[in-house]
C-alpha cells in the first residue's frame, strides 16, 4: 500500500461513509487478504495507522525503497496499491513499469483515479507498459458498484441510446481541486456505456451534493440517483393519458447501500484464484482521460469554479 491519506486509510474513521470506505480498511477487512507492507512518508499518518493497526506489517518511507526489497524476495505481493496525490500517480506508476521484477502475471497495480492529468501522460504510460506483465488497474469506483453493474446490463434491453444527462456538483472538500478529480469518473462512464457524443453534462453550484444519471432509450429509460444508491428503469407502453401516445412505465426501483472497496477487493481475490475477470483494464483508464479531455472539461472554468 503506497500512500495513507483520505481514501488510503482516513475514510476508514469516517462515521458517515459505508465502510470500509478506504482501501487499508478494506485490505483488513477481508480474510483473503494480507496487509504486507505500507509506503508513507508523512509522519503523522504513520502514528495514526500505527495506532489503529498496530505493527502488523512493515512501514516504508519511500517507494522506491520497498520495490528494491519486491526485487530482492524480501517481501512478496499479488497486490500493490497506489493511493497518493493525483499529481503523483503517473509518476509512481512509471517508476513500477520500469523497476519492478514480475513473475506471476496475475499481479495487480491498483491506482487511485486519475490514471494521470492529461492525455498526453496516459498515452506515454500505454506504450511504456507495452511489454509489461503488471496488470493495471485505475479505481474508477463505478465499475464495482452493483447498481451501476446492473445499469450497463440494462442500457442494453432500451433501444437506441437517444441521450444521456449527467447532472452533478463539486464536492465541498475538492472545491479547488482540477475538475478532473470528479470529472473522471463521468468520464470512464461515458466509455463504458459507450455514450461518445450523447452526453449532456450539467454542473449544479449547489451547496449540496448531486451526482444523478439519466439515460434514454428508444424503448425505456433508466436512472440512477442517490449519489449512485438508487437504481429505477422503464419501459415504454401505450399512454394512459393521450391517444395514439406511448409514455414510461416504472417497471422497478432497486437501492443498494454497499462498499465499493469491498467488491472492489473481493473481485481481486475472485481473480488471483482464476474465478473472475477484472471488471476493467489499463486501456479503459487510458481511455477514460482522453474522454474527459474532450467530454468532461469545461474550459470556461477556473480551477477555483469548478
Amino acid at each position: 500500500m503506497i500512500g495513507l491519506g483520505k481514501v488510503g486509510m482516513h475514510y476508514g474513521f469516517d462515521p458517515k461513509r459505508i465502510q470500509p470506505a478506504s482501501h487499508i480498511s478494506a485490505i483488513i477487512n477481508n480474510k483473503r487478504l494480507d496487509l504486507v507492507a505500507v509506503c508513507e512518508n508523512e509522519k503523522n499518518n504513520q502514528k495514526l495507522f500505527l495506532k489503529k493497526y498496530g505493527k502488523i506489517t512493515k512501514i516504508y518511507k519511500k517507494y522506491s525503497k520497498l520495490v528494491e526489497d519486491i526485487n530482492k524476495n524480501l517481501i512478496e505481493f499479488d497486490i500493490i496499491v497506489i493511493s497518493t496525490p493525483d499529481s503523483t500517480h503517473s509518476e509512481i506508476l512509471r517508476y513500477l513499469i520500469k523497476k519492478l521484477k514480475v513473475k506471476n502475471k496475475k499481479n495487480i497495480i491498483f491506482c487511485e483515479k486519475p490514471l494521470a492529468l492529461n492525455s498526453n501522460i496516459s498515452k506515454k504510460l500505454k506504450t511504456a507498459s507495452v511489454n509489461s506483465k503488471l496488470n493495471i488497474i485505475v479505481n474508477h469506483s463505478r465499475r464495482w458498484s452493483k447498481i451501476w453493474q446492473e445499469s450497463s446490463k440494462l442500457s442494453k434491453q432500451i433501444g437506441e441510446i437517444r441521450k444521456a444527462v449527467f447532472n452533478f456538483s463539486t464536492s465541498p472538500e475538492n472545491i479547488t481541486n482540477s475538475q478532473i478529480r470528479d470529472g473522471i469518473h463521468i468520464a470512464d462512464l461515458i466509455g463504458w456505456f459507450n455514450l461518445e457524443n450523447k452526453t449532456q453534462i450539467n454542473r449544479l453550484h449547489t451547496p449540496y451534493f448531486v451526482y444523478d444519471f439519466h439515460l434514454w432509450g428508444e424503448n425505456g429509460k433508466i436512472e440512477v440517483l442517490d449519489w449512485g444508491q438508487t437504481l429505477n428503469f422503464y419501459k415504454i407502453k401505450k399512454s394512459n393519458r393521450f391517444q395514439g401516445f406511448k409514455e414510461l412505465k416504472l417497471i422497478y426501483t432497486k437501492k443498494i447501500n454497499e462498499s465499493m472497496m469491498v467488491n472492489t477487493y473481493d473481485e481481486f481475490v475472485k481473480f488471483l484464484d482464476n474465478k473472475k475477470r477484472l471488471s476493467t483494464n489499463f486501456d479503459d483508464a487510458v481511455n477514460a482521460v482522453e474522454i474527459f479531455e474532450k467530454y468532461v472539461l469545461d474550459k470556461k472554468l477556473s480551477i477555483n469554479n469548478n
